[in-house]
């Protein structure tokens, strides 16, 4: 028995004399830099231990060192993350990012998502998403911008259903682009501002003679004051624009002209113009009416269409009535357009005018 006992202390001390204090396996320290670890030989497969430097467990696969995170995303960020590695799921269920416990990004196929509707541009299941879900209700996207002094640009919706955009223009201004309006009483809406004269400018782009842009209309208000009347320009400022990678061109200054009267056109203008075939009831559709044959003319009543303006020719061989009667430049009731003759007609909002 005696000789037992001395065997049995002899070999636990022997066993434990054999495992560093700084080990966890024989021989293998539990704490190494990179250095040191990737100098090892002789480890067995499965070995682990705790690389000081990169401040993070590495496990032996039998041929060389790799993360044991390698597989996971630590919320302090991976240092070894390589281009194999990524974020998501592998199979058909939704990928969400939360803050605060909501899922404010979500990812995955249409159908996946719950978001297919009977709706064209909504049907297809299979479609690719990234929903941007917010609390559920609304959302937002916003941009970093320094120069936005006061308006930050962002995509918002609102709990009407209404979708948006929003920013900074020239720094201090404002724009905004997007959808308003009640149930079943939508708009869409260009806003720009905020002193009265801000233009909103639709150009085109040519990718020859160096590449630049032409202006084709623009409309802005009259002047910086809370009084602008509307300024519509068509063609008015023709010239070439050479780009601007900042896009920090002044829209108002040197040569470019805002409209000098609410309408202005740099160029032709084209009006309807139609021959009679037959009795004629003019709308919104005609301008310009040849009578060519035994037709009468019937106007629209006065009060409908404030400001519209016709113009008669009567080249049909006969005296052509007109209905209901307008007033002549002698202010009297007339219903009749002579043969060859021509009248310009307008409604004041309670007769029609002759106007020539």
């Amino acid at each position: 028995m005696k000789y037992l006992k001395l065997f049995l202390l002899f070999f636990t001390a022997t066993s434990f004399a054999q495992l560093d204090a700084n080990s966890y396996t024989i021989g293998l320290p539990k704490v190494a830099t990179t250095a040191e670890m990737n100098s090892m030989t002789g480890v067995q497969e499965g070995a682990m231990l705790y690389n000081e430097e990169l401040k993070g467990i590495y496990i032996f696969n039998g041929s060389n060192w790799g993360s044991a995170s390698k597989t996971n995303w630590l919320i302090t960020g991976n240092l070894d993350a390589d281009d194999t590695n990524f974020l998501g799921t592998i199979n058909d269920v939704k990928m969400q990012i939360r803050s605060n416990n909501l899922p404010m990004l979500e990812f995955g196929r249409r159908q996946t998502l719950g978001l297919t509707q009977n709706y064209p541009g909504y049907e297809n299941n299979d479609q690719p998403l990234v929903h941007l879900n917010g609390n559920g209700v609304t959302s937002a996207l916003q941009f970093a911008s320094q120069g936005a002094n006061f308006y930050k640009p962002m995509f918002f919706t609102t709990a009407n259903g209404s979708f948006r955009l929003k920013g900074s223009s020239g720094g201090t201004d404002l724009f905004e682009i997007g959808s308003a309006g009640p149930n079943n009483d939508g708009s869409l809406e260009f806003i720009i501002g905020d002193d009265g004269g801000e233009p909103i400018i639709f150009k085109r782009y040519d990718y020859r003679l160096s590449e630049f842009y032409t202006e084709l209309f623009r409309v802005q208000g009259s002047n910086n004051t809370v009084d602008a009347k509307p300024r519509f320009g068509i063609n008015i400022n023709p010239q070439r624009e050479t780009l601007d990678p900042d896009y920090d061109n002044s829209a108002t200054t040197g040569d470019f002209k805002m409209a000098n009267s609410t309408l202005q056109v740099g160029g032709s203008i084209s009006t309807a113009i139609i021959r009679t075939t037959g009795n004629l009831t003019l709308t919104e559709e005609h301008y310009t009416v040849i009578i060519t044959g035994a037709h009468n003319i019937t106007l629209p009543s006065a009060n409908t269409c404030t400001g519209r303006i016709y113009v008669i020719k009567n080249i049909s061989g006969g005296n052509r009535t007109i209905s209901p009667p307008f007033k002549n430049l002698n202010n009297n009731n007339n219903s009749v357009l002579n043969e060859s003759s021509v009248r310009w007609l307008q409604s004041d909002g309670f007769d029609w005018q002759q106007i020539k």
